[in-house]
């Protein structure tokens, strides 16, 4: 890529302190065979760790680095990744994840350009770190129905990070990740994109690898912090709610008081994020205190949410 001429795509990365798995994915990227890129390096780092990464690479006028003071936090440094692109698509990369070929980027432009598609996603191979025999292929399944359908992403990420996503710079250029959310941020994210555009497709094949189950990584401490998983859950709630069908909404309703159960959440204040709280949801907090009530809604709640397939 001459100097004077726009990238094809910008690979955009946001970091924060890690680089043992940001060495990975800038060495996948040096790799690649497609070349006509710029890589965009947000840096939310309290040392100097990564900036000093950077020497062991040579991407010359390719790389455009800014660390962030003060730090701008998650997802605001990813949307500062995106903001700063040039390319006419954008490749965002969490600093953990990395190309598995070094064919990876040339699959996934030639995949958006031949289709015309606005974007695009990849199967990914998930890397338990901590626990490598329990690495498995995660493979997208029914996306043109959650396409039509984004409120089925309420039950869950179907798709995976947004490393596994290719788009339209210019198509998405007001979309951006939304900083109220930490746990569902990425959800949130595609509801939006599916009600801008139904133009995308995935590959089949795992372009992508997530490193899971890292010390680093957000995700291990949310697992067990309930609380803010029901508080990010009733938010969508109230986004995605409206569009779906009355089953559906049923549905929800009942996976998000499964959640109630599961974190044995007992704070009322969860009913004041609610636009209108859902019965299922007040039945919950009434029956709170009276055990034998509790534990017959706890039994009925999970066989409703088993027989939610059967309907969606």
């Amino acid at each position: 890529m001459a100097t004077d001429q726009l990238p094809k795509v910008s690979i955009c990365i946001p970091t924060y302190n890690q680089i043992i798995y940001l060495d990975i994915l800038l060495r996948s990227i040096e790799k690649q065979t497609f070349t006509d890129y710029e890589i965009i390096l947000s840096d939310d780092s309290t040392t100097d760790n990564v900036q000093n990464l950077l020497n062991n690479f040579s991407f010359g006028h390719k790389l455009t680095y800014t660390r962030n003071k003060p730090s701008l936090g998650s997802p605001s440094n990813w949307n500062a990744a995106i903001s700063k692109a040039k390319g006419e698509y954008v490749k965002i990369m969490h600093h953990d994840d990395a190309f598995t070929s070094y064919t990876s980027l040339e699959e996934m432009v030639n995949f958006i350009e031949a289709n015309n598609y606005d974007y695009i996603f990849t199967d990914t191979k998930v890397n338990n770190v901590k626990k490598p025999e329990e690495s498995r292929e995660h493979t997208i399944r029914k996306l043109s129905k959650i396409i039509r359908k984004p409120y089925l992403l309420f039950f869950g990420n179907s798709i995976g990070s947004p490393s596994t996503l290719l788009l339209k710079r210019e198509k998405f250029a007001q979309l951006k990740y939304d900083s109220a959310y930490i746990w569902l941020v990425d959800i949130e994210y595609y509801t939006r994109l599916f009600s801008i555009s139904s133009k995308g497709n995935s590959i089949p094949k795992p372009l992508i690898i997530t490193h899971g189950s890292a010390e680093h990584q957000l995700t291990s401490k949310i697992l067990t912090n309930f609380p803010l998983q029901a508080r990010e859950q009733a938010l969508l709630y109230n986004q995605l709610s409206q569009e779906a069908s009355s089953i559906s909404e049923f549905f929800m309703q009942i996976y998000f008081v499964r959640l109630l159960f599961k974190g044995k959440l007992n704070d009322k204040k969860i009913l004041a994020i609610f636009s209108q709280p859902p019965l299922p949801v007040r039945i919950y907090f009434s029956v709170i205190k009276f055990k034998p009530l509790y534990f017959a809604c706890k039994i009925l709640t999970q066989l409703l949410d088993m027989t939610r397939k059967l309907f969606l």
